[in-house]
């Protein structure tokens, strides 16, 4: 963050903790006042940090249950019964589902081919809002766009995270802008009599060509004066950001809370896979569309620029994913003692002598990575309340990304050298496996259930072990067993024995055709000395009336 980032966020925050204070003990403005205050006020950074570090951090202490609160993991209301989450004005399966080809990855979302090559573009105003440089143009069809560029020490380094991370993120399932990866000569440019932009004192200016030449002249060029930039076609019909909390009430489709869908709080998995630590409402839209004749909302991820190892206008600081920009529990760690604690990430930073290996790289290793542990830069509760139900079916999508996929994506993000694109992938294999790993030992990692009629009242379950699939560990690794609970058409119970197994499958015998009902309990245990998973997958079984047989209805790994 740049040193008047710093101070705005400090003078900032002083005024927050008055103003905060005086609320408390005002009966002038209720709680309930300036929560509304807060949500009918543009989104901004400054307004986000205000928001979720300051008021909504210290207000919290005002309810009774806050602590419960703070640390239950909730259920996913946008979850089947089959603890998968369907496709949704908010996510779509993709990759997860079936895996994209080579083709489909390098595409991403692109339906076009970008910014008209032969111009004019004509830029209708210098680019606002972030901390990196930029110009929204319109090109010669009538599109427009917003160009992005990198910072001049550091070329390569900002668009490249864009063009990589939303790849990413629409092939997991999310929607996302279509951008392009574009390299024109500033004589493209032509400045609308009309367009603005902010100068470095914050007054807003008529962009001259004088003043565009300025804006260029803070960029990198490269050889036979291109210049490089990532090009977002600008969406339509905006109708604001997507809160991490509430419904949009407006929105008739948006029937669930947004803290309690898993495609919001799983963005807390994602996220730490692709170090987007810039994860935050203001970083969202709302947006208006239309198929087959019916008008809804969309909900779309934008500004991938301050991803992998990129903040954007710099390099990212070892700080990003480790600690929120102000972490009250870090801050408490350190308050009875005064001392300063030195963090292993920073004495890997001082080893480093605070230099990137690479300027079109940033800042971007695996040291440290928790996944467990891994933070946003402002903190919000959507994130804490995930479950590790959610997180398991977020990690199962990231490991279906093979090596070859992850080099594919990395790859269009054209590096100038491939071994900057080959270190991205790398690190990339690495923390899908790590985050595989993690999340998988929070459940039962079975998946792909299929249940078999092999009559006389006889089935099998057949299952797929994904810890076995991904070669954390090996079938001769794993034991399993079973629990059933028969339930009959009365209402009564009756639990059978726990059985071993060392398969990906068993079988079982329903003793009386009074059984409408059957819980299965499965888990594993991971080496000799291993322990049986702590939560267990748990299927639930069904009789069919018209044929006599069973099926599955529910499958649940837990919360």
């Amino acid at each position: 963050m740049k040193p008047n980032h710093r101070r705005t966020i400090l003078i900032a925050a002083i005024i927050a903790f008055f103003c905060l204070a005086g609320s408390l003990i005002s009966f002038a403005m209720t709680v309930e006042e300036l929560d509304h205050r807060i949500k009918n006020t543009d989104t901004t950074f400054y307004r986000e940090f205000f928001e979720t570090t300051f008021y909504k951090q210290f207000v919290q202490f005002l309810r009774l249950d806050w602590l419960t609160q703070k640390v239950k993991r909730t259920p996913a209301f946008d979850a089947s019964l089959f603890d998968e989450v369907p496709d949704s004005a908010f996510f779509v399966n993709r990759q997860g589902k079936t895996p994209m080809s080579k083709e489909e990855l390098i595409r991403g979302p692109e339906k076009g081919t970008g910014p008209d090559p032969a111009g004019p573009w004509r830029v209708v105003k210098g680019k606002v809002e972030g901390v990196s440089a930029g110009l929204y143009i319109e090109d010669s069809k009538g599109d427009r766009y917003l160009l992005k560029f990198d910072p001049k020490d550091y070329p390569e380094m900002a668009t490249t995270a864009e063009i990589i991370s939303h790849k990413f993120f629409y092939a997991i399932g999310y929607f996302v802008p279509e951008y392009y990866l574009v390299h024109f000569k500033p004589e493209i440019l032509q400045v609308d009599p009309k367009a603005t932009y902010y100068n470095d004192d914050g007054f807003k200016k008529q962009l001259t060509q004088e003043a565009l030449e300025t804006i260029l002249e803070r960029v990198p060029k490269m050889k036979g004066g291109l210049i490089r930039a990532s090009a977002s076609k600008m969406l339509k019909h905006v109708k604001g950001y997507t809160s991490f909390e509430g419904r949009r009430k407006s929105d008739p489709d948006d029937l669930i809370a947004h803290e309690d869908r898993r495609s919001i709080k799983a963005l807390r998995v994602f996220g730490s896979w692709l170090n987007h630590y810039d994860l935050r409402e203001g970083n969202t839209l709302d947006v208006i569309e239309e198929e087959n004749g019916n008008a809804f909302v969309k909900h779309y991820l934008i500004d991938f620029g301050a991803t992998l190892g990129s903040a954007s206008y710099q390099p990212k600081v070892p700080v990003a994913g480790h600690e929120h920009i102000l972490d009250w529990y870090e801050v408490g760690k350190t308050a009875p003692t005064f001392k300063i604690i030195e963090k292993p990430w920073e004495r890997e930073w001082d080893a480093l002598k605070r230099q990137v290996a690479s300027p079109a790289i940033g800042y971007f290793d695996n040291y440290q990575f928790n996944p467990g542990t891994w933070k946003t830069q402002l903190p919000y509760d959507v994130f804490d309340r995930l479950s590790s139900a959610g997180a398991f079916w977020a990690a199962k999508i990231i490991m279906s990304f093979s090596n070859e996929d992850i080099q594919t994506i990395v790859d269009s993000g054209q590096f100038s050298d491939p071994e900057d694109s080959k270190t991205i992938a790398s690190i990339l294999t690495v923390r899908r496996d790590t985050i595989g790993r993690y999340w998988f030992s929070k459940v039962t990692p079975l998946d792909r259930v299929k249940l078999f009629d092999l009559g006389n009242q006889n089935y099998q379950i057949q299952f797929e072990d994904l810890n076995v699939k991904y070669h954390f560990f090996t079938e001769k690794d794993v034991t399993y067993h079973f629990k059933l609970e028969m339930i009959s058409k009365k209402g009564k119970t009756k639990t059978l024995p726990q059985q071993e197994f060392n398969s990906s499958s068993f079988s079982f015998s329903v003793p009386s055709p009074d059984i409408v009902r059957i819980n299965v309990w499965i888990q594993a245990r991971y080496g000799q000395n291993g322990r049986w998973t702590h939560s267990p997958l748990k299927i639930v079984l069904a009789a069919n009336p018209e044929s006599a047989s069973f099926s599955v209805v529910e499958i649940d790994h837990g919360v």
